[in-house]
């Protein structure tokens, strides 16, 4: 495991920043972990097989079919990445049926089953921030463009 370079840092709360795991000038940027090889290919067939569901939820999410504006495109990123994770998942339990390529393995298709999860969850936040702002019902309401994207 090579090692990571020594950075001279000259702000003295530095070191407790890059601890803590903070960003920004003074502190180390944190370390995201990567998807395999084989988990990339298994999200990058999964994107190519749910790609019309994808459109179609994200035009709908934009024009505000599931709450307001704002509430919307979390909500429908969220529905794109369920649709993708219970595809993987399906391709998962049901080897014999699939029709993915072989050279992908169950568990490339596992760790990006996990990574949609994760994704899955993260709008899953945005949306209750929404909807505890009061960002979650909107709509038009004459002469006052900026209350619609917030909701009324």
């Amino acid at each position: 495991m090579p090692k990571e370079p020594k950075i001279k840092q000259l702000d003295p709360l530095a070191e407790r920043m890059s601890n803590t795991g903070m960003k920004g000038g003074a502190a180390k940027p944190k370390k995201t972990k990567t998807l395999s090889k084989d988990a990339k290919a298994a999200l990058k067939e999964t994107i190519k097989r749910d790609l019309r569901f994808g459109r179609e939820t994200m035009k709908a999410a934009r024009r505000g079919d599931f709450g307001s504006p704002m509430m919307s495109q979390s909500v429908g990123k969220k529905l794109k990445a369920g649709a993708k994770e219970s595809r993987l998942k399906s391709e998962i339990n049901y080897p014999a049926i699939s029709d993915y390529p072989k050279n992908i393995s169950t568990k490339g298709k596992d760790e990006a089953r996990k990574y949609l999860k994760r994704k899955k969850k993260e709008y899953e936040k945005d949306a209750k921030f929404f909807q505890k702002r009061g960002y979650n019902n909107g709509g038009l309401i004459k002469g006052f463009p900026k209350l619609a994207k917030r909701g009324f």
